[in-house]
């Protein structure tokens, strides 16, 4: 059951810790040996217990007896957890084992009294697991028939089977979409016809209840009412393995059942199909397809020399869309529908007049709103509602949609999707990551990089064999995004590493929320209702934050606290919140002030991370931050703290540091020496990300502290201008090469942002690396007031896919062009000017380029010639007098998938490059940006301000775009693309 989830995963974790913990500290373990080891078993066997009963169908006489035992071992988890990090705290300057005997001895008598209550604590753990264990013996066993149990699917599902999503008969939205799909299975290949050696499959990929298989089914019925296709078939891939599914091709192919043996190998089964289509040509649909086997069914579809046959797939798994179709083949992605359509919809299913009276759109106006565009809720929940007058029904729905989607078979088909979803995650640990998205309130943007450090600091990644707990959170991101659960935002590109935000259907997040509040896993507050005992998962939205009065008593075993909006200002009494692991306050900009932060330092010991955005009226880190021994992400950009205290460097669990800081004036001599020895020592130091410093004549210290920093991946820098420069950017060329030449694994990437508030100095970073690429950054950012050659090293550097150049007046020469030309591995090109003179980039250049942005004010000529850009799949050209570029020669760029404007150029430039898309081979899709977004890009060359993009994010990775489609149409329907276009799901609108 999916309420079991973070359970078994606080219990997994428990016995990995106890055992780290007693390893560094063995004459402790010596006095509680037995009782520990008691104590790691039984976690490890309820860890094992909940798993298992989460494929378990419980006897209704004992149910509610399971469920009681299942909140004794959560908060028997949960203690645990919180006794063993309060006792860290309470011995973190203890001696390690191999201390010498006088300082063990010292700290053995200075700790008698926290050793005491530490023993007793574990004493009573030990006793309140064996009574968990006798409980679950003599109550709990009968859920199971004395282990004659048998796997089921989830309760939660209603025991609804995997069946084809609801249809209506008529669908609202959907006719851009069909007629885009039928022009990619009627279009021609990349080159302008099909080419007679390859198959053409076709993907179309989205989230459950989004309507792939409605829009197949149409497009389906279309072509064969034209009798394009003499050989068809359709058939559901859900539930079978690649044999199932090649017998049900055959049987609607025509062939007798009786013909087909049940122990078929593939090989066998593919050479049948193959024989029977012959030289026909044909339409094989293949719906909902949830296994990525397609390499072992590809084989049974012909390639015959002049006949264009096509395979359709559905899928909700970007990697099976993205493997089914063939180079030549394309990936469909799905939208939601926008509001209009989406009321128009839940209308026509509730049996309500559209367009709605005004009592009406207020009745209804919630519940579509939490269905968010997706097809399927709207026609459940209108369906649900059909011949229902009564106002408080409507509310409660609206209110209350989670809960209802577990309780009422009337919406058991939208519940099945969300629970297949959800059990088809292949770990615990990543349904609990999935689970905490609950937090976020609906259509709030979810920054990835944020979401993986809380998901390190809530403990719920661990590294595993060969992956580092970094690696494993991304490849939990990745899954979410793959599994389409959560869809990317904000993002110009297929590749699922480029995406930097995300969202949570709105159907799906009120299903995770129900089950997770059930739980007491995320708890939400609303005005004046009382919180739930033993808190540890608060979150406050805007409008019921401001108004949510919380006793800070009352929560004494709160782990994480993220407030989204105003606060009541009883939030902000620290001293009570002993267990607080994560502290989200970036949006309390009003209320927060130094007094709070100094609280915060003085009192929080176990917080791990800690955000302030924004809160602008924060100016100093108080010296007790040196208590915040735990800590691992400290985020201060937007405050107005310049200075950084030594002490944060010496936060031994640090790795994420956000801010702009100089160092304090006068550290130098023997406390930097002392300093930088500290930081020699590698045990000491764990900092990763330093994001970033500023560095002037008078402040150097950061240069010499970089070079001890060995675990750095990430810098940020900004260089201001002094008359002495030459001497201070002399030691930090000498620090970046020393960073730059430490990055000799080529699996964790670097990366590098420098910023010149001034001219660019000709001298600065003028070195060389070994002729050998084995120095690694992946991604490179400059910035300054002018340019006029690459540094030496950039042509050297291995792995280089981003780089980004910002300057006031960039003027590239042939020898830019040039040096760029040489970085085999550049995918990603950004410049960024005032002003950009004849800009050509000639034939055979950039060859490996996939994205190409230009963000620029004035640009007086632009040329692309024959054979330059042959990978580029995504151009931007964010400039609103774009003259100086014919949209014509996006033609001889084949492979281009997307275009994106300023929305700010002319009618006749919009009509000339809708003209051109039109006439593309690939239908390329057209965007807009609008001008608020463009200038966005120009801050960081106009102020101090520290931009919060980073070099990896940038172009329109972090901008709202409009889809603007080749036709007129009544949606913003999905893209022409032959890749997994990945776009905000609703269209700014001005």
């Amino acid at each position: 059951m999916i309420e079991l989830t973070v359970v078994a995963t606080v219990a997994a974790k428990v016995a990995p810790k106890l055992t780290g913990f007693f390893l560094r500290r063995r004459w402790l373990l010596a006095e509680l040996e037995h009782d520990i080891e008691h104590i790691q078993r039984e976690c490890s066997i309820i860890a094992a217990a909940i798993t298992d009963d989460g494929n378990h169908q419980h006897a209704s006489d004992a149910a509610e007896a399971h469920q009681e035992w299942i909140k004794i071992v959560r908060d028997l988890a949960y203690d645990i957890d919180d006794c063993i990090d309060r006792f860290i705290h309470r011995i973190s300057t203890a001696p390690v084992a191999d201390a010498g005997w006088i300082r063990q001895k010292a700290h053995w008598l200075k700790t008698v009294r926290a050793r005491g209550k530490f023993t007793a604590a574990i004493v009573r753990l030990r006793k309140r697991s064996d009574e968990a264990s006798e409980l679950r013996k003599k109550y709990t066993d009968l859920a199971y028939g004395h282990g004659r149990a048998t796997a089921v699917f989830d309760s939660w599902a209603h025991e609804v089977k995997p069946e084809p999503e609801m249809y209506t008969d008529n669908p609202v939205g959907t006719d851009a979409a069909e007629e885009e799909l039928m022009e990619l299975i009627r279009g021609s290949s990349t080159q302008g016809h099909q080419p007679k050696e390859k198959l053409k499959v076709i993907s179309v990929v989205g989230f459950g209840g989004i309507g792939k298989s409605q829009l197949a089914k149409r497009v389906y019925d279309r072509l064969d009412d034209e009798s394009q296709y003499p050989a068809r078939a359709w058939v559901r891939a859900a539930e079978k393995g690649p044999e199932d599914l090649l017998q049900a091709i055959l049987q609607e192919l025509g062939a007798h059942t009786t013909t087909i043996s049940a122990s078929s190998s593939n090989t066998k089964l593919c050479a049948t199909i193959q024989k029977r289509l012959g030289t026909q040509r044909f339409l094989i649909v293949i719906d909902d397809m949830r296994e990525d086997f397609w390499v072992d069914i590809k084989d049974a579809f012909p390639v015959v020399p002049g006949v264009d046959s096509r395979v359709l797939v559905t899928t909700a798994r970007q990697t099976i869309a993205i493997k089914s179709s063939s180079s030549d083949g394309h990936v469909y992605v799905m939208r939601t529908l926008a509001d209009d359509h989406s009321r128009q919809l839940f209308c026509e299913e509730a049996s309500l007049v559209y367009p709605p009276s005004v009592g009406d759109t207020k009745l209804s106006s919630e519940v579509i709103k939490r269905c968010d565009g997706l097809p399927l809720a709207l026609v459940t929940t209108a369906r649900l509602l059909h011949g229902e007058s009564r106002p408080e029904q409507w509310a409660d729905l609206g209110g209350n949609l989670g809960e209802h989607l577990e309780n009422n078979k009337k919406l058991a088909s939208m519940n099945g999707v969300l629970v297949r979803s959800y059990t088809g995650l292949s770990k615990q640990h990543i349904k609990t990551c999935l689970l905490y998205l609950g937090i976020y309130p609906s259509g709030r943007p979810i920054r990835r990089g944020s979401l993986i450090r809380r998901w390190s600091a809530e403990g719920f990644i661990t590294a595993e064999h060969k992956r580092s707990a970094r690696e494993v959170a991304f490849a939990n991101f990745n899954e979410l995004v793959d599994s389409s659960i959560i869809h990317p935002i904000d993002v110009s590109s297929s590749s699922r590493a480029e995406v930097k935000a995300c969202q949570t259907h709105g159907i799906m997040l009120e299903f995770l929320l129900h089950k997770s509040m059930c739980e007491n896993f995320v708890t939400l507050l609303y005005d004046d209702v009382p919180p739930p005992s033993k808190v540890r998962w608060l979150s406050l939205h805007s409008g019921s934050a401001a108004s949510s009065r919380i006793n800070p008593n009352d929560v004494p075993f709160l782990r994480s606290l993220t407030i989204f909006g105003k606060a009541h200002k009883s939030v902000f009494n620290f001293s009570k919140y002993k267990l607080m692991r994560v502290l989200d306050l970036e949006e309390c900009h009003e209320l927060m002030e130094d007094k709070h932060l100094k609280g915060i330092c003085s009192n929080l010991v176990l917080l791990r991370y800690l955000s302030l955005r924004g809160a602008s009226k924060i100016t100093v880190l108080p010296k007790e931050v040196k208590k915040l021994q735990l800590l691992e992400t400290l985020d201060v950009r937007g405050t107005n703290i310049d200075i950084l205290p030594t002490q944060v460097m010496q936060l031994q669990s640090l790795l994420h540091l956000f801010g702009k800081f100089k160092l304090p004036q006068g550290i130098g001599g023997r406390k930097m020496r002392k300093l930088q020895a500290w930081l020699q020592e590698e045990e000491n130091s764990k900092l990763q990300t330093v994001a970033g410093f500023v560095v002037d004549g008078k402040s150097q210290g950061f240069a010499q502290l970089m070079g001890e920093m060995k675990k750095l991946t990430k810098v940020k820098i900004w260089c201001e201008s002094t008359t002495d420069a030459s001497n201070y950017l002399s030691h930090l060329s000498e620090a970046i090469k020393e960073f730059i030449e430490r990055g000799t694994d080529p699996n964790k990437a670097r990366s590098l942002s420098l910023n010149m508030n001034g001219a660019w100095s000709q001298g600065f970073l003028n070195f060389s690396l070994e002729s050998d690429p084995s120095c690694y950054v992946s991604s490179l950012k400059l910035q300054g007031n002018n340019i006029s050659s690459l540094p030496p090293f950039v042509t050297m550097l291995g792995g280089l896919t981003k780089l980004c150049l910002s300057f006031s007046h960039l003027q590239l020469s042939s020898g830019i062009l040039e040096a760029l030309n040489s970085i085999s591995g550049l995918k990603y090109l950004k410049l960024n000017a005032t002003r950009m003179d004849n800009l050509v980039i000639e034939e055979d250049a950039l060859g490996s380029l996939k994205r190409l942005c230009i963000v620029v004010e004035v640009i007086t000529g632009l040329v692309i010639e024959e054979g330059a850009l042959p990978d580029l799949e995504s151009l931007q050209l964010l400039c609103k007098d774009l003259n100086g570029f014919s949209s014509t020669r996006i033609q001889c760029l084949p492979r281009l998938k997307e275009v994106t404007l300023h929305d700010g150029v002319s009618e006749g430039t919009k009509k000339e490059w809708k003209g051109a898309i039109k006439n593309h081979s690939r239908h390329p899709k057209l965007l807009f940006v609008t001008k608020q977004m463009v200038d966005d890009h120009f801050k960081p060359m106009r102020t101090e301000a520290a931009p919060e993009i980073s070099p990896e994010e940038t172009a329109v990775d972090a901008m709202v775009v409009e889809s603007e489609p080749v036709e007129n149409s009544e949606s913003s329907g999905a893209p022409h693309t032959d890749t997994a276009l990945l776009v905000p799901t609703q269209p700014t609108k001005y």
